[in-house]
């Protein structure tokens, strides 16, 4: 029964402290009313040092134990302090992540500005769990924190936890910042490279290869002045007396891949997703237009990173 008690009490606290974190679009400041400061272990049994040299100076009536107390007394004061003042103004000012695909680290790009004349020492810095990242902040200061992306769709940043324990470890001075920010997260890359469209066997039919094989020869003409020595067809030239050249068409323009979200009709949503998301970044990798044709969506043919960005954040933006 106490246990349950405990328990709601310490949630009712976790929540009213989740709702009077700053939140909204950047940047943040830490103001003085949004820090919360309690004593670490180590705290309280200093404390406890204190209340018992109190006490046995009060029973012994010794002045050197008085001042004793007093001095540690006045230590930890100004420990809780220096402690809060560490954190109190401290600014989100920016925060940048690059899309990843969904089973990858995604990181989060902290920048933190500080108009204290004094660095901020020992400053701990965590997203929902993850591990702190420890650091001293000067001026302004870029932290990266790694966080895994588990599924497609957008994601949002967790909850900015801000601890410092400086300067001697005696307090615990706390702030949460709730910012606005989400990025992308693309489907995961899973998915065979042997289906292919009708397109793609006409890209190779059409490649270096076959006009090597002579499939684009158009005849021969009469040298003329400029022509090279490499396009003259010896062979032919050693029954003539004048030399022939070699006349070649240009190469057909070849057709784009076409990938469909339709063609996939035996798997499910995501593996469609997926296996979309590996055959863009295969044919963003290899020369030719690529088209993405989604329920929604119709993009291309074209290709670059440009092309290539489009097509992962429309897959990523899927229902």
């Amino acid at each position: 029964m106490l246990r349950r008690a405990v328990h709601r009490l310490v949630a009712r606290a976790a929540a009213s402290i989740a709702r009077r974190a700053p939140r909204g679009a950047l940047p943040l400041r830490i103001s003085s009313r949004r820090l919360y400061i309690l004593p670490t272990r180590f705290g309280g049994m200093f404390a406890l040092l204190m209340i018992g040299l109190l006490v046995g100076a009060t029973h012994y009536g010794s002045n050197l134990a008085f001042a004793l107390a007093f001095w540690l007394a006045a230590i930890a004061l100004v420990s809780m302090h220096r402690a809060h003042r560490n954190l109190a103004g401290l600014s989100l000012a920016d925060i940048r992540a690059d899309p990843v695909h969904a089973g990858d680290s995604l990181i989060w790009r902290l920048t933190w500005a500080s108009q204290a004349s004094r660095p901020r020492r020992c400053v701990a810095i965590a997203l929902a769990d993850t591990p702190p990242v420890l650091c001293d902040i000067a001026t302004s200061m870029t932290i990266s924190v790694e966080q895994p992306a588990r599924r497609r769709g957008k994601q949002a940043i967790p909850r900015v936890h801000v601890e410092s324990r400086y300067p001697l470890g005696l307090f615990r001075c706390w702030a949460y910042l709730a910012p606005h920010h989400v990025v992308l997260v693309y489907p995961a890359v899973i998915g065979t490279t042997t289906v292919r469209d009708t397109a793609d066997i006409a890209r190779e039919s059409t490649g270096p290869a076959a006009l090597m094989h002579g499939a684009f020869f158009r005849g021969h003409r009469r040298y003329r002045d400029g022509d090279t020595w490499a396009q003259i067809d010896w062979k032919h030239s050693a029954r003539r007396d004048h030399w022939l050249v070699r006349e070649s068409e240009p190469p057909a323009t070849p057709a784009p891949a076409v990938f469909a979200y339709h063609d996939l009709g035996d798997r499910s949503h995501e593996a469609r997703l997926s296996q979309l998301a590996h055959w863009v970044l295969e044919a963003d990798a290899t020369p030719g237009d690529y088209r993405l044709v989604l329920p929604d969506a119709d993009i291309g043919p074209a290709r670059g990173r440009a092309h290539r960005t489009a097509c992962l954040d429309a897959l990523a933006r899927q229902p």
